[in-house]
């Protein structure tokens, strides 16, 4: 009897929060094709605050990327989804210079957890894009719906982008 009622219930519906303050819009709108058509997946992006210089994490989860140039990284949800938040545009070509990560590969991180520290101004200075897609890369396994917030402007760790809903 007790079995039942202390089971852990599995979630089938996770917000999903800025990770970063800025004005929100749309992954359509990115100027990158990689990302406007969706080859990495749903998503949106965040315009951001140029005095803003560090990344947290969206949602609770475990980190399972970090890229070797330190311009992204990826985080498994509780919900399943596999979130890459991608810092700038091009900036792969940094090669690591103007990032700093705070966390490492199979971290547990909760939303709000400092996980990068980004000089825009640098990646400004050398020509990149400071947009920050986030999107869902595992979008194509068809086992969620989003529900997408409004655009506006956002607070990192505070302002929901998207709920996502496990399909039935």
């Amino acid at each position: 009897m007790f079995g039942k009622l202390f089971q852990k219930q599995a979630i089938k519906e996770e917000k999903v929060y800025a990770p970063i303050s800025g004005k929100s819009l749309m992954v359509t709108d990115v100027p990158d094709p990689v990302f406007s058509e969706k080859m990495m997946g749903e998503g949106m992006a965040i315009t951001p605050d140029i005095r803003t210089h560090t990344i947290v994490a969206p949602v609770d989860g475990e980190v399972i990327q970090l890229a070797s140039t330190k311009h992204a990284f990826g985080i498994r949800s509780k919900l399943g989804e596999e979130i890459l938040v991608h810092i700038g545009l091009d900036t792969v070509e940094l090669k690591g210079e103007g990032f700093e990560n705070l966390v490492k590969v199979g971290d547990k991180v909760k939303v709000g957890r400092p996980v990068m520290k980004v000089d825009f101004d640098y990646i400004s200075e050398q020509g990149k894009g400071i947009m920050v897609p986030i999107v869902i890369t595992n979008t194509a396994e068809d086992k969620f719906s989003f529900n997408w917030s409004e655009l506006t402007q956002v607070k990192a760790g505070e302002s929901v982008l998207f709920t996502s809903t496990l399909k039935n």
